[in-house]
């Protein structure tokens, strides 16, 4: 935490304000990410080939999908 602290006149007066600010810095959280090239699990087809590809997360995994292998819950 840090904290900013500065005296200032009043004007047309004989007072002093005190203007204080707190700062809290917080920690960063680190980022994980990775790469992978978007083609179909089951076909293997990508954008490439002029299909759609969407990505769908399944058990903690990414999976990409083409229009044509899209799981229908989604």
């Amino acid at each position: 935490m840090y904290m900013s602290q500065i005296l200032a006149p009043r004007q047309n007066r004989n007072e002093i304000l005190l203007f204080q600010d707190l700062y809290f810095v917080r920690k960063e959280a680190p980022v994980k990410t990775g790469v992978k090239e978007a083609v179909c699990s089951i076909c293997e087809k990508g954008l490439e080939e002029g299909l759609s590809v969407t990505a769908k997360t399944i058990r903690q995994k990414t999976r990409f999908f083409c229009q044509y292998h899209l799981p229908a819950d989604f």
